[in-house]
């Protein structure tokens, strides 16, 4: 399972900063930065070249780089994007299952399963007997 395929469901504001510098760096971005807010240096003081470090070593350089030159003196609210994360966690979840279950029964895979993803067994089957969720609004440039 890739972020792409819940893509959908993220934010507005991560989806045009993914068109910016691509989806697994936004990814990365959230995982480091997601429910907080980050100021996104010029690049030009002291400060501002500790923050672009920091912000380059989450993104890399290039990525980095195209983060300054458009929201340069701004500061970004980077959301948390759990709707998305959970739904990508569910459907990894579900195709576990799902390969777990070719040469095993169902209770042990849970159990494995429930392990695995540190949730509950009872929660395990309540995951495994919903569908994919897909957002009811247009497509987004991703598919």
């Amino acid at each position: 399972m890739k972020l792409e395929s819940v893509a959908a469901l993220l934010p507005d504001s991560v989806q045009q900063i993914a068109v910016l510098i691509g989806l697994a760096h936004t990814l990365k971005l959230v995982e480091a930065f997601g429910g907080t807010t980050f100021p996104v240096s010029k690049n030009r003081r002291r400060m501002g070249q500790l923050r672009y470090e920091a912000l380059a070593e989450v993104v890399g350089v290039d990525a980095a780089d195209t983060l300054t030159h458009h929201y340069g003196g701004d500061v970004l609210a980077i959301p948390k994007c759990a709707q998305a994360l959970r739904e990508l966690r569910d459907r990894r979840l579900r195709h576990d299952f799902d390969l777990l279950t070719r040469n095993g029964g169902a209770v042990p895979a849970v159990t494995q399963l429930a392990r695995r993803y540190r949730l509950t067994e009872r929660h395990v089957w309540r995951l495994l007997n919903q569908t994919d969720r897909e957002n009811d609004e247009q497509p987004t440039m991703w598919g």
